[in-house]
């Protein structure tokens, strides 16, 4: 998995991809490419819009979503179907919510619970904050804030092991569906351009 947040005008941009490696690339070939414009918002960064491609999925899915706080509404199509529901203060989208929880940690905000849209509707998400957790990853070890957020209607929850001495910086993501593991990403090389 790739990660990249890096500053676009007065915001921006965060872009992720993911392509099975391992003995997963022998049952799964393609990739999952995302990307998000933000701008920063009251206390949280706030989604412009979403885009993904996800080849690995058969039919490919193709998703894009603008949200427009003019006029309060998400617009856009997932997987051919045209999207066009209410906004909901703070909300974000699924890689967003990634930059959010960085940004929340960093700055001291609590978490509780927040909306994400995702496969064209909303969902919402609470949050479990476990600290003095260990990432072990190929870059080495690092002690984390364990982020834990979950559905309560899909079964599905992210782990995000965010890095204290990386400006808590994701250094392990797990995705899970009703409790087993379905994909897992460590950092294996971090670059910081500024």
């Amino acid at each position: 998995m790739t990660l990249q947040l890096e500053p676009r005008g007065s915001g921006y941009v965060y872009m992720t991809a993911l392509r099975p490696r391992g003995v997963a690339s022998l049952i799964r070939r393609g990739e999952i490419r995302e990307s998000t414009n933000l701008v920063p918002g009251e206390g949280l960064v706030r989604p412009l819009d979403y885009s993904s491609v996800d080849t690995i999925a058969k039919p490919a899915r193709r998703a894009r979503y603008g949200f427009d706080s003019s006029t309060g509404r998400v617009t856009g199509t997932y997987k051919g179907r045209t999207v066009d529901v209410p906004m909901r203060a703070g909300g974000q989208n699924r890689i967003s919510a990634q930059v959010a929880i960085m940004q929340a940690l960093h700055s001291g905000i609590e978490l509780s619970e927040f909306s994400v849209f995702d496969r064209g509707r909303w969902r919402s998400f609470r949050f479990e904050i476990i600290p003095d957790q260990v990432a072990t990853t190929p870059t080495g070890e690092f002690e984390t804030v364990e982020v834990r957020y979950t559905s309560d209607k899909s079964g599905k929850s992210w782990s995000l092991h965010c890095a204290t001495a990386l400006a808590y910086l994701p250094v392990m993501i797990v995705y899970r569906e009703d409790g087993a593991t379905k994909s897992r990403a460590v950092l294996a090389d971090f670059r910081n351009d500024q």
